[in-house]
């Protein structure tokens, strides 16, 4: 059986692969576009937050850029009008020199082809 995506969620395709370039690449610039200015990011930790483009942005890059390189590796991912989620595997290398190789999944809650939210959650 065959089933095709809608507009909304293969635009949402588009911005999370688009989202994980911009990760990989370690680009600001490139995530911000994909951001919406009310953006909230859930890494993981018990009970942390990061809410607006701005905070959402320098959490996540203070976290990327700990890795002297890394690169995530999309699973699987399934999209909806308002929803997506992927499934992950980050392969890094600290800037101490600790090898880091990391499976998750994160969840996203779009809106008009832009990330709302994004929960990450890792198995180390």
């Amino acid at each position: 059986m065959t089933t095709s995506m809608t507009d909304a969620a293969a635009k949402n395709a588009q911005t999370i692969q688009a989202f994980a370039d911009g990760q990989n690449n370690i680009d600001r610039s490139a995530i911000a576009a994909f951001l919406t200015e009310d953006a909230t990011f859930f890494p993981g930790a018990r009970g942390a937050s990061f809410e607006g483009r701005e905070a959402f942005l320098d959490a996540l890059l203070g976290w990327l850029n700990n890795h002297e390189n890394g690169r995530f590796e999309i699973l699987s991912e399934i999209y909806t009008d308002d929803e997506a989620f992927n499934e992950w595997r980050f392969v890094a290398k600290t800037k101490d020199g600790a090898d880091v190789d990391t499976h998750g999944v994160d969840y996203f809650k779009l809106r008009d082809g832009k990330i709302l939210v994004k929960s990450s959650f890792r198995k180390v």
